[in-house]
């Protein structure tokens, strides 16, 4: 096991002795230059410069070929080479320099003004740009490239305008809109927040930054509240710069635990400065090789200047590992990802990504886990107590096979007792004191409570009060599951509410209906619900317009989606497949005609294929997919149609969110894969460039995967073309296959 937080300190300086340490650089050039005697000579030296360049050591690059200088004298061009490397490295001020000095030897060489003009446009220096670019178009005439970036220099000057007088006309025009709905006395219910807001309101000024956007899941943990990360996990984030980036170090409790690239994409919600791009990270990282509790992490991304500097170039967190998930529960977390071998030749990334993509089968139940053993918070009056009556009979409804055990205060225990619903009362000491309104319980009378319940092996704890303090035992019953009021102690589910009266303010929720809340939340958690909803108005006819029979099977492939980067790539391969090996006719719908070409000619010219693309009336695309033998298409709204209306959905869905969101309720199956940044949220909705996996949740769904599936459901029977009554029970499982 890895070492744990009692030397963090020291591990700490170990990894972050860069910052200080910055002679480490020079180390080899000392070796070469002041041990290899008389014998060193000035090519050797220059040979280990460009082999610096090369491993893009552009500081070490630039202390030999500087040594060169101080040795053998200074040439024009080797002034030239450093100044780039350090216009290229951000060191604007030094490059400036360097320019100066090879100019002072050749105040007539078109390349150093034109390379010199790069700089002062990486600057937003346009005039002195311009300048350079034309100097070197007078040096050298025939050189197209000055000439050439002098002319994008124009455009850019022109959009500069452009868009500035565009951003202040919006400025002006919005607060001409806002002031008008003042002068006039507009209905103050309409909100300027709803209004489109201009450029400048939706854009940043962003500044140089590290930052970290995912290093666990904040949880209450006997060692603390903080970022937990259990088994194999993901921590991720991106470094803001106009300087390339091109590495990624993480170090925990000072050992290097991973090295890899950086994924660069543009931010398009900069304001102002196009030169700031994204480098971003999503570290794989198996924590199961970690003792459980506090570690120190170090992120550092290298640059092409090597430069090190807090919150810039590198950042300390401190995240908690945490024991694995029990078995059984949070199945469907698509971030479960399974032990791995750490014998295993594959990286850990190689390991994930050949593990098979999950099946998870249609069900209305989104419930994580079994209920066999529930704890019953309701430590507070003999009144509360009374009016939960109601929920606690519809909690013994819901889980008539589960063991109740209510935890109760002295002041309320008999009551309990007497209601004769529970297995078990257990009574705790937790008195109400008058003068602050509040309960309180010792450090001792916790331990002894934590100990007390740990025999019972809660599955899920519901807590009943409203009060803050009352609340925070819920995490020492040690259920996995939680459900409660409120979310400040980061329940496994958390219900918020606020009622009042338009005169007073009052309350106006009793206090019955308030707790039945928390038995009705957890009756849809267990079934939603759904239910398989015909149209018995739609007619097959409808179909033979598009060229198919009133008793023709097909497969329909809906291969669009709201979130372009979640689109599946095999629905062209396996459309031919399907039609090829199956004999199916396969309706194929896209947002266009550029996929027509992926598709067999042949199958397409015999109507084996049908290609729709564009809009079409909803009644006739809601007929192509409530009679379909199957549906394909991925995490979208068609594909939910589909499942409502009974079709066997093969649903392709990515890990952004978690596996029980949006999988398929009514009927068909979901594929997804297993990956440990699940739950990236809207990353592959705006900014792909941050998964730095290329959405390998769906990329790395393969074709035989899907194909399997289509000729599973096939064989099962039952069409969906069946006309039916407009609402059917389907009955679930919760089933997931691997």
């Amino acid at each position: 096991m890895l070492g744990a937080r009692k030397v963090s300190k020291y591990a700490w300086r170990r990894a972050a002795s860069f910052v200080n340490n910055k002679n480490n650089i020079t180390e080899e050039l000392s070796k070469i230059i002041n041990n290899s005697g008389p014998e060193v000579s000035i090519e050797s030296v220059f040979e280990k410069a460009e082999e610096a360049e090369y491993r893009k050591n552009y500081p070490l690059a630039v202390l030999y070929y500087e040594k060169i200088i101080d040795i053998w004298g200074g040439s024009k061009d080797l002034w030239l080479r450093i100044a780039i490397l350090q216009r290229d490295m951000g060191r604007f001020e030094h490059s400036e320099t360097s320019f100066l000095n090879a100019l002072h030897m050749s105040s007539s060489d078109a390349r150093i003004y034109f390379e010199m003009g790069e700089l002062y446009q990486r600057q937003n220096r346009y005039k002195e740009a311009e300048a350079n670019f034309c100097q070197a178009a007078q040096i050298q005439p025939d050189w197209a490239s000055p000439r050439e970036a002098s002319a994008t220099l124009e455009e850019i000057i022109e959009l500069d305008k452009k868009q500035a007088l565009s951003d202040e006309t919006e400025k002006l025009e919005k607060a001409k809109e806002l002031d008008s709905m003042e002068q006039r006395g507009a209905d103050k219910r309409i909100s300027p927040a709803l209004f489109q807001p201009t450029r400048l309101e939706s854009t940043h000024n962003y500044r140089p930054a590290f930052v970290t956007t995912f290093c666990g899941v904040p949880q209450r943990t006997r060692w603390g509240f903080g970022p937990v990360v259990r088994g194999c996990g993901s921590l991720r984030g991106y470094v803001r710069s106009i300087i390339p980036y091109y590495k990624i170090e993480i170090y925990i409790d000072g050992k290097l635990i991973h090295e890899g690239d950086l994924t660069v994409g543009s931010m398009p919600d900069e304001q102002s400065d196009v030169r700031l791009k994204k480098y971003a990270f999503n570290a794989w990282i198996d924590f199961s090789k970690f003792t459980y509790g506090w570690h120190d992490v170090i992120f550092r991304a290298i640059s092409l200047n090597g430069d090190v500097q807090e919150e810039i170039d590198w950042k300390k967190e401190s995240i908690i590992v945490d024991v694995p998930l029990p078995d059984g529960f949070f199945e469907e977390a698509m971030a479960r990802v399974p032990a791995l071998d750490p014998c295993s030749p594959l990286s850990i990334v190689d390991q994930i990504n050949t593990l098979p993509s999950v099946v998870s089968k249609a069900s209305p139940k989104s419930y994580p886990g079994p209920i066999r053993n529930v704890a019953i918070l309701r430590l507070d009056g003999l009144g509360d107590v009374a009016v939960s009556v109601p929920f606690f009979l519809k909690l013994k409804e819901l889980l008539p096979e589960a063991k109740l055990v209510v935890l109760a205060t002295t002041d309320n225990a008999d009551g309990c007792r007497a209601l004769d619903l529970f297995d078990e009362v257990i009574e705790i000491k937790f008195p109400e004191d008058p003068f602050v309104q509040g309960r309180f319980l010792s450090e001792e009378q916790q331990k002894d409570l934590i100990e007390r319940l740990s025999g019972y092996e809660f599955d899920l704890a519901i807590t009943g009060m409203v009060s803050d303090a009352p609340r925070r035992l819920s995490i020492m019953t040690g259920a996995p599951v939680t459900i409660g009021f409120d979310g400040g102690d980061l329940k496994s589910l958390s219900i918020f509410y606020h009622t009042q009266d338009s005169k007073s303010g009052g309350n106006i929720l009793n206090y019955a209906a308030r707790y039945e809340m928390l038995t009705k939340a957890l009756e849809v958690w267990l079934d939603s619900g759904a239910r398989v909803q015909k149209r018995n108005d739609l007619s097959r006819d409808l179909l033979i317009q598009y060229g198919i029979k009133l008793e023709e099977d097909y497969v329909v492939m809906h291969t669009g989606s709201r979130i372009k980067a979640t689109e599946w790539f095999g629905y062209a391969e396996l459309a031919d497949r399907i039609v090829k090996k199956l004999g199916l006719k396969v309706v194929y719908i896209a947002n266009d005609e550029t996929q027509k070409s992926l598709l067999s000619e042949s199958n397409l010219k015999e109507g084996k294929i049908i290609y729709l693309s564009g809009n079409m009336p909803f009644d006739h695309f809601d007929a192509v997919l409530s009679y379909c033998s199957v549906f394909l298409g991925n995490d979208s709204g068609p594909g939910h149609l589909a499942t409502l209306r009974g079709a066997k959905a093969i649903r392709i869905i990515s890990a952004r969110s978690g596996g029980s969101e949006w999988k398929s309720e009514l009927a068909g199956v979901c594929i997804f894969r297993r990956v440990p940044c699940a739950g990236c949220g809207a990353i592959p909705i705006s900014t792909p460039e941050e998964c730095a996996h290329d959405i390998a949740c769906v990329k790395n769904i393969t074709i035989d995967e899907v194909y399997d599936q289509v000729t599973r459901l096939l064989s099962e029977g039952g069409s969906t073309s069946e006309a039916g009554p407009s609402l059917t029970s389907v009955a679930f499982t919760g089933e997931i296959a691997s």
